[in-house]
């Protein structure tokens, strides 16, 4: 799926911090997600990502590490 840009945005706050490089958010309202509005990712780890720091043997890992899941969580 090709996001359609006029449904990003950044923001250089969110959840009571602020930041230089900001966040990107995602509108999704009007998919089915149960309640979700919105991704919100940090712009510093799209750099990361487009300078291939990010490193990971497993790609599951690195996806739940970017979605913020927990490595004790089942």
């Amino acid at each position: 799926m090709n996001f359609p840009k006029n449904r990003m945005r950044i923001t250089h706050a969110h959840e009571g911090r602020q930041s230089q490089k900001g966040w990107l958010v995602l509108d999704i309202r009007g998919l089915d997600l149960d309640g979700v509005n919105a991704i919100v990712i940090p712009i510093e780890d799209i750099e990361k990502l487009q300078e291939g720091s990010q490193k990971e043997a497993n790609p599951l890992e690195q996806l739940q590490k970017l979605l913020g899941k927990e490595e004790e969580e089942p």
